[in-house]
């Protein structure tokens, strides 16, 4: 039976640096992940999966005015609201009695029947 030597050049190198390495690059790519999530949720890309639903209630504009504070518009059955949204409450500021108009004809008529209850006096 022939003498069976290892050489050092056929063991492969699993010593602590290669271990390191390893960890090092499993760590940069989730952070690059956990980068890219935070970037795309703060540009809100995707609308929060809003597509998967066929609702009435649409979000159509969002501004934020503090870290927990934001005043949303929203649409539902064709009326848009404006919403006071916090930490602890969410406050109605305004309710529109119809949607937007639909076409460039139709906002005069719009627009009067928003005026109608002002008085210019």
């Amino acid at each position: 039976m022939p003498n069976a030597t290892v050489l050092p050049s056929m063991v492969p190198d699993a010593g602590v640096g290669s271990v390191l390495k390893m960890s090092a690059a499993l760590f940069f790519i989730l952070a690059m992940l956990l980068l890219a999530y935070y970037v795309l949720r703060r540009l809100n890309v995707g609308g929060g999966l809003s597509g998967m639903r066929k609702g009435e209630l649409q979000i159509v504009d969002r501004i934020a005015i503090g870290p927990r504070q934001n005043i949303t518009v929203i649409r539902y059955r064709d009326r848009d609201m404006v919403l006071g949204v916090t930490q602890d409450r969410i406050t109605l500021l305004h309710a529109g009695d119809e949607g937007h108009a639909s076409s460039k004809k139709d906002f005069p008529g719009y627009l009067e029947k928003e005026n109608s209850g002002f008085s210019d006096s």
